[in-house]
């Protein structure tokens, strides 16, 4: 799947898959449909939503996506 190898670069330039919002970091990582994303305590990711990749688009437009589906939901829910 194209998004697990466009993740893998972006970790492997050194990059926190991340996005930060008001409340703090944001992650997420891949999963077989999209991205997982949530907040990160010691024992990984605590996933508040998923975000399915669409294939239609470029990885840079799904990211694109994906941030804009973070501040929705992160300002409905307060972290």
């Amino acid at each position: 799947m194209i998004h697990k190898t466009e993740y893998e670069k972006i970790i492997n330039e050194g990059i926190s898959p991340s996005f930060e919002i008001n409340t703090g970091l944001v992650y997420f990582e891949p999963t077989d449909k999209g991205f997982a994303v949530g907040t990160a305590c010691n024992v990984g990711l605590l996933k508040d939503f998923e975000y399915i990749y669409d294939s239609d688009f470029s990885f840079d437009e799904n990211l694109n996506g994906l941030h804009e589906q973070v501040i929705e939901y992160y300002e409905e829910v307060e972290v």
